[in-house]
């Protein structure tokens, strides 16, 4: 079996990766702070000590960073994928990122004789451990075929959205979407509770009813409720998602009245100093203004 290579060993990462040596692969890994690849490394996985050492050891390469500019430090930057990709190549970029910049890489990518499919992911970090996450990718379909077994490792339900950097573009679609759904339903909730309505019965019977959402379904029971406020993706992310989604509706001559207000709670929690607690920790402010 030949070796897969893996770059980024974050939240998301970590745990992907350690589905992928469940499923027997063996791993290549890389990370800018060498610590974090402990654990796969415990596991028997190779530590590379760049983004150009693991494609010359991997024809086929993961990343997932935090955003388009991390990509383009791994791929360009010194010692970066770009010096060693060649034709056999398949690089599987799987971080949140702009559209618009991953078509850019999947040309450099290409003038390397090498391809490139996006497939970005949602479900959160106990997604990735669970091996359950959606994963959208934009990209040929021959790409996707040669990457499905790594993704079903990783995922439960993958999508073959369109030609390259779609995957990415539905991502930024569908964080908008929950962005939005949690910013109302936390207003809509506030606003049951001054009225006499116990939040977790508001929360119930909006589920059972026609304004349910992921924020009704799993959000406010399994993290927000209870105070836990640890559903895995941070306020700082969903704002560079929520930024993403801004650019990507410009572009394509799209209004965006609701996207840009959910977006703007977000950015007041940021500039809080929110940015670290995780996204579902916003119900916090709703909670202050009211």
């Amino acid at each position: 079996m030949e070796p897969i290579g893996f770059i980024g060993l974050g939240r998301m990462g970590l745990p992907m990766a350690g589905r992928l040596l469940d499923s027997g692969q063996r791993l290549v890994v890389h990370d800018v702070r060498p610590e974090a690849a402990a654990s796969p490394v415990g596991r028997g996985a190779v530590w590379a000590a760049s983004p150009r050492a693991v494609a010359e050891q991997a024809r086929t390469v993961i990343t997932i960073v935090p955003s388009s500019a991390e990509v383009r430090a791994v791929f360009s930057g010194p010692g970066g994928l770009l010096e060693a990709l060649g034709p056999g190549h398949l690089a599987i970029e799987k971080t949140s990122a702009d559209p618009s910049a991953t078509r850019e890489l999947a040309a450099a990518v290409g003038g390397r004789g090498a391809a490139l499919i996006d497939a970005p992911v949602s479900g959160g970090v106990r997604g990735a451990e669970a091996g359950t996450l959606s994963i959208m990718v934009g990209g040929e379909a021959e790409h996707l075929e040669r990457a499905r077994p790594l993704l079903e490792a990783m995922g439960q339900r993958i999508f073959h959205v369109g030609p390259v950097s779609t995957g990415h573009a539905m991502k930024l679609v569908n964080n908008a979407c929950s962005a939005a759904a949690l910013v109302v339903t936390a207003e809509a909730v506030a606003a049951a509770a001054r009225a006499g309505i116990d939040p977790a019965r508001a929360v119930e019977i909006i589920q059972a009813s026609t304004g349910r959402s992921n924020a009704t379904e799993t959000k406010f029971p399994r993290f927000i409720l209870n105070g836990a406020f640890d559903a895995g993706f941070a306020i700082r992310l969903m704002v560079k998602d929520l930024d993403g989604y801004t650019r990507l509706a410009r572009e394509t001559g799209v209004p965006s009245l609701l996207g840009t207000a959910a977006a703007e709670v977000f950015r007041i929690a940021l500039a809080r100093g929110m940015g670290d607690l995780d996204h579902t920790a916003v119900v916090r402010l709703i909670e202050e203004w009211t």
